[in-house]
């Protein structure tokens, strides 16, 4: 299955998005996968909420990484935790 995109959902106060967002437009470019960056301080905008419902994921904490596939299906990588680009990358073919 081939992935569309990755999204990173951010706050203002949080302290390890800066490095997530960082890390995950890094791999991106890499792996030639967009990056969407949704900033969540205030709450997760309407045309993705239904998205992520619908597909079982919440963003409880940040930073959060879900990886989007063409077929439409969400998956959550990250949720609350700075992990690296060789860990990233595993998470991202390690389509279940």
């Amino acid at each position: 299955m081939r992935v569309k995109k990755l999204l990173v959902f951010t706050q203002m106060n949080c302290p390890n998005c800066p490095t997530m967002k960082k890390i995950t437009l890094e791999v991106g470019k890499k792996l030639n996968i967009p990056v969407e960056l949704v900033d969540i301080t205030n709450s997760v905008p309407e045309s993705l909420e239904f998205d992520l419902l619908q597909n079982q994921i919440y963003i409880s904490s940040t930073p959060s990484v879900v990886l989007v596939n063409e077929d439409g299906s969400i998956r959550e990588l990250v949720l609350g935790e700075i992990i690296y680009h060789e860990e990233l990358e595993r998470r991202i073919f390690n389509q279940e």
